[in-house]
């Protein structure tokens, strides 16, 4: 046989498994092509969102514990019972850290799943991680106190961080079920509460959102939850906007237009005659809110002078000059997060004008950085709740963080309860959708810290009566010195300012302190 049949033999030998190969390594270009076009494609509406369970911390910029990091890590590598005891660990040294209170008691849950086969209930909370690390914490404090009640009880909870050698004994709710909390970081900005938004409703098994922290990212936010039924409880905004805005969106807290009844209220006390400036973010969804429904009780009377806080060229001085040419006696604060700074300069100089001031003025910053001035300039602020030191739930919760609490706790702990509530009633059917109709139905109510809760059909919280808003002011204490928010001692606003529920059985004209040192011991909790 000549070389020349050989070869031709050979290459009609190998011409099927050479036909077979070369569709193989088309086939593989190809998929890999169309991959490149549709893994986008079926991903681009789930976008990456920061957020964890445990397997990382919201707060990378403090200090972590050692063993909080061991935590972390054991419960990214699914060894739960390791990171339980980390955890246990990490709260023994440091017992004000929400966030590790949350991820002890999603390991607690993920330890029952996989050992006892124990079904999970999931829900979310979304704070302002980066920003505002300290309203972040205060929302995060109300929402793991309840989840530590629903899993294994507060005792058994402040026994295991307290006695880390202490057998744990967690018996869940509802039947043997956990509550686990996913925390999502929208860092206060409407476009990040979107992809937050648009990331949680593409998690089936997430049934309920506690958010967003402010009206703007509520708003962002609750049309993605609204168009496609996934429940939010936002247990801190405000803005009248958000009246009868979605059936999906439900509010814990009073709107602007009763914290500005109240703030008018306690103005025309002040004298009818005198003139109101204010100081405001233009175009921001709360600010604008309190500010409209407040010049709305002043008419026919208007402001005599309007300072934007956001504007860029912002002068504390000219502010507060153009107002007093204008005659102003009293100036109303309406700052942001962003524009805090900017308001406290108007508190630092402003010099004889009263001031009134919105839930964003109660902030440990304005107590700490400008607390004389705010006494000396009568600074009033309007806000949903005030601890009492008689409440059950005040001594309750300030002995388990070992630390005082304030309102935001005690609303994002009534929204969380809420949805304890109505899983309760969902008799086994967990649904997005189930859920929405108990927390809307007429006979759906809870007692809550903040009062009776109960929702009109499109989220709108109902109240009993129009006087749910606190008024407290900066004074200092007796005996140490320090400037501290109080409640205003006024007898005659009664049950009007207290509310029907827990506040409502311990109406008091007795002035009782908000101590901003223990305040401190909550806020700088080492993150």
């Amino acid at each position: 046989m000549t070389q020349q049949n050989i070869w031709h033999k050979f290459i009609h030998r190998a011409k099927l498994p050479l036909e077979l190969a070369g569709l193989f390594i088309a086939a593989i270009l190809l998929f890999q092509d169309v991959g490149d076009l549709i893994i986008p494609f079926l991903t681009q509406d789930v976008p990456k969102i920061n957020n964890s369970i445990g397997e990382k911390t919201m707060f990378p910029s403090g200090e972590i514990s050692a063993e909080k990091e061991l935590g972390m890590r054991e419960i990214k590598e699914k060894r739960f019972n390791s990171a339980i005891s980390y955890f246990r660990k990490s709260l023994n040294f440091k017992k004000n850290d929400p966030e590790t209170v949350i991820f002890l008691n999603n390991s607690i849950a993920q330890a029952k799943k996989v050992n006892q086969n124990r079904k999970i209930l999931e829900i979310a909370v979304s704070i302002p991680a980066h920003g505002e690390a300290n309203v972040a914490a205060e929302i995060l404090r109300g929402v793991a106190q309840a989840q530590s009640e629903f899993n294994c009880g507060l005792a058994e909870i402040s026994l295991a961080i307290k006695d880390t050698q202490h057998q744990l004994n967690c018996q869940g709710s509802l039947n043997g079920k956990f509550l686990q909390v996913t925390i999502v970081d929208d860092k206060n900005e409407p476009e990040t509460a979107k992809k937050v938004a648009k990331y949680l409703v593409k998690q089936k098994d997430i049934i309920a959102i506690i958010g967003h922290y402010s009206s703007p990212m509520t708003l962002s936010a609750g049309e993605i939850y609204n168009k496609n039924k996934l429940v939010a409880i936002s247990p801190t905004s405000t803005s009248t906007i958000l009246s009868n805005f979605s059936k999906f969106v439900f509010k814990i807290s009073p709107s602007d237009k009763l914290a500005a009844q109240a703030l008018f209220e306690y103005f025309e006390e002040l004298g009818k005659s005198q003139k109101v400036a204010v100081a405001y973010v233009k175009n921001n969804e709360y600010s604008e809110s309190l500010k409209q429904e407040f010049e709305t009780f002043l008419l026919p009377k208007k402001f005599v002078h309007q300072c934007y806080l956001n504007d860029g060229n912002f002068s504390t001085q000219d502010c507060i000059e153009q107002a007093k040419n204008q005659g102003a006696e009293v100036m109303l604060l309406v700052p942001t997060t962003k524009t805090l700074t900017n308001a406290i300069g108007v508190i630092d100089n402003a010099k004889g004008l009263k001031l009134l001031g919105g839930d964003s003025v109660y902030n440990y910053r304005v107590v700490n950085d400008a607390g004389e001035e705010a006494n000396q300039n009568n600074l009033t602020v309007a806000i949903p709740w005030h601890r009492h030191p008689n409440s059950q739930f005040n001594q309750t919760a300030q002995k388990f963080w070992n630390a005082e609490i304030n309102w935001r706790t005690a609303t994002s702990y009534d929204a969380a309860k809420t949805i304890i509530k109505a899983l309760d009633k969902s008799n086994g059917n967990y649904s997005r959708k189930k859920l929405q109709r108990i927390l809307s139905s007429g006979d759906f109510d809870v007692e809550g810290v903040t009062g009776k809760i109960r929702f009109g059909e499109l989220g709108d919280r109902q109240f009993l009566d129009i006087g749910k808003s606190v008024l407290v002011q900066v004074k200092p204490n007796a005996k140490s010195g320090k400037y501290e928010f109080i409640i205003l001692e006024e007898e005659s606003r009664g049950m009007g300012r207290w509310g029907d529920g827990e506040m409502g059985r311990f109406v008091s004209s007795t002035i009782f302190v908000f101590h901003i040192t223990s305040f401190f011991s909550i806020l700088t909790f080492n993150f």
